[in-house]
């Protein structure tokens, strides 16, 4: 199947849809990897050799989810449900270059994440990791990460937030990461043979 392509009129629907597509797409993601998340959830809090052998996998769990479907599919499955895909510019397919460079700042936080909760694990004492409920054990490993990695919760949220702003005042609804990639997302209809609109109606 071929993205689509609009009119001026009709792309105002397309994009305006795109905001509600999106989201709904996230949310799909989320779900499928849910059912693993959970699993390390438990194993890691009745095992701190758990924990530590699943960070990096775990941690980078959706990183790694998001890069293979893009570059492989140039959808994930919550986009293949919801009938979205990531296209070039210019319509053409993406590859793994524009999947990585997509996700280059989230893997970056991911690494900064996952040193950030080696330290807290490696330091803990098996008194505050055991013995405690989930709540209290996961409060405990935060008191443990170190204050120069603290900062990067908040300039997550700062570079989400600013995502969807870009992503509302743009009319193709690009998001930072698509301008850093070189990418787009468009709706994929059942049948269509044409293409997306050129670079310059950016």
């Amino acid at each position: 199947r071929k993205p689509v392509l609009c009119s001026n009129s009709s792309c105002s629907m397309q994009n305006d849809s795109l905001c509600d597509l999106t989201p709904m797409a996230m949310w799909v993601d989320f779900f499928v990897l849910l059912p693993l998340m959970v699993i390390d959830g438990w194993l890691s809090y009745h095992s701190k050799t758990a924990a530590l052998l699943l960070r990096v996998p775990m941690t980078s769990l959706f990183s790694a989810y998001t890069i293979y479907c893009h570059g492989r599919f140039g959808q994930t499955v919550g986009k293949r449900v919801t009938g979205i895909r990531v296209v070039q510019i210019d319509g053409g397919a993406i590859g793994w270059r524009e999947a990585w460079l997509r996700s280059s700042v989230d893997v970056g936080f991911t690494v900064l994440s996952m040193i950030s909760r080696f330290i807290a694990l490696l330091t803990i004492s098996s008194t505050y990791y055991y013995g405690v409920g989930w709540t209290q054990q996961a409060q405990n490993l935060a008191d443990l990460e170190p204050h120069w990695l603290r900062w990067t919760g908040l300039v997550s949220q700062v570079w989400i937030w600013s995502e969807v702003v870009v992503m509302l005042f743009n009319r193709r609804r690009r998001a930072l990461h698509d301008f850093i990639a070189g990418t787009v997302v468009v709706a994929v209809p059942q049948t269509s043979n044409v293409a997306i609109p050129p670079a310059n109606q950016i």
